[in-house]
């Protein structure tokens, strides 16, 4: 009897410390799962079922790690250092949550009622980087002759112009939706919490990382539902490069950014204004950075960048030095090729900030779309840490055939 019992008690014990190198933390979420990643650096959260449902399942989760990001970056940070009013924050918050469709509004409804905060709170948080900072952010994008087998590599930095966020490293993690009725299941980088999309991939492969623009379009209309929601839910529906390009086609934003969509066997790059939006292909080497410089801008009210009129975060000599490095390795660019590029520092020799400035550098991401593979680093944090979707996506998850050998990679 005594034995029977110690067993019992032993698997229930392992049960709620797995991790995903074995397990999940068991089915006490209403069926989400939560995992760490292989070092124990990054939570990945895997959610299922209805956004309202999803929401719960996260609420529940990350239910302790979500309360104590609230004290740290919104009552410590926001309230304390700052000296931003609560009552000011509620109703940013209420703004933020009013301005997502009803399908997200359902997912941070869900949450509040199960992370141990009240709507107010949940909704301050949600939308806590995008009020704390942002500004920069680059990317490079390499496939066809430029990788070893013709799929592309895409590389990208976050940039904010904030030291502190520096304390809330640990605080990043990865979220995976998995939702009922649709077509695709997407997976973003954010903080925990969080709901201000910068960069996501989905099951099919459609990996789109944000850019701010603001460079080269200040304006902001009025009247629009915020770009970053819509580029989030974008990912859910459209599953090819041709539904995506339509999508960009047909929605303005409500500022201006410069989005990198890469697929297994290309990169895209959308010079996306508040008035047009203007699309620059190439050969397989595209890099992307805070500027629109497509020659069809010539004739539009907007500045044009160099190296003697840099722009704000040197955006032209960022872009000079991925394109540099990018052909540099011509023909060799491997997921590991592409971190060992993002990891080169300004002012010389690649388009991370370095340690010192104003803007940060906050996190590097490496992704390879045929294999639904990301690699994921936060600066002065963690490595390179490889973290295959495919284990967290349940709506149709498949590698994509080589491109050159017509095999499964």
């Amino acid at each position: 009897m005594r034995i029977g019992f110690f067993i019992l008690i032993l698997g229930i014990i392992l049960t709620a410390c797995s991790s995903k190198d074995n397990e999940p933390s068991g089915d006490l979420y209403e069926g989400g799962k939560l995992f760490r990643s292989h070092t124990g650096a990054f939570y990945i959260a895997e959610l299922h079922g209805t956004f309202h449902q999803m929401g719960r399942q996260y609420g529940l989760l990350l239910k302790q790690q979500i309360g104590t990001f609230y004290q740290e970056a919104i009552n410590d940070y926001m309230i304390g250092e700052r000296g931003v009013k609560y009552d000011d924050l509620v109703q940013s918050g209420r703004d933020y949550y009013n301005n997502f469709s009803p399908t997200l509004r359902d997912y941070l409804d869900g949450m509040a009622e199960t992370n141990g905060l009240d709507a107010d709170k949940t909704y301050i948080l949600s939308e806590a980087i995008s009020v704390i900072g942002f500004l920069g952010c680059s990317s490079l994008s390499a496939w066809g002759d430029y990788t070893p087998d013709g799929q592309t590599v895409t590389g990208r930095n976050l940039d904010l112009p904030f030291a502190s966020l520096r304390k809330f490293s640990k605080y990043l993690h990865v979220v995976v939706w998995n939702p009922t009725d649709y077509p695709a299941s997407v997976a973003s980088i954010d903080y925990i919490g969080g709901l201000f999309y910068q960069t996501a991939i989905n099951s099919k492969g459609v990996f789109l990382e944000l850019q701010n623009g603001e460079n080269s379009d200040t304006a902001h209309p009025t009247g629009r539902e915020n770009a970053n929601n819509i580029l989030l839910e974008s990912l859910f529906r459209n599953t090819t490069a041709a539904e995506v390009d339509k999508w960009f086609h047909t929605n303005l934003p409500d500022c201006g950014l410069i989005m990198n969509a890469s697929f297994p066997g290309h990169a895209t790059i959308y010079e996306w204004a508040t008035f047009r939006v203007a699309v620059r292909h190439a050969d397989g080497l595209i890099s992307a950075t805070n500027d629109f410089f497509d020659p069809s801008w010539y004739g539009y009210p907007i500045p044009f960048f160099d190296s003697v009129n840099e722009g704000i975060g040197y955006t032209w000599t960022r872009r000079k030095n991925l394109m540099r490095l990018g052909e540099q390795y011509h023909g060799d660019i491997t997921p590991e090729k592409m971190m060992m590029i993002i990891d080169q520092t300004l002012p010389l020799d690649g388009a991370t900030f370095p340690e010192g400035g104003l803007i940060k550098t906050i996190y590097s991401v490496v992704v390879r779309p045929s294999e639904l593979k990301i690699w994921f680093k936060v600066r002065e944090y963690s490595g390179w840490e490889e973290i295959d979707l495919k284990t967290y996506f349940s709506n149709g998850a498949e590698p994509v055939f080589n491109l050159r050998s017509g095999s499964r990679p």
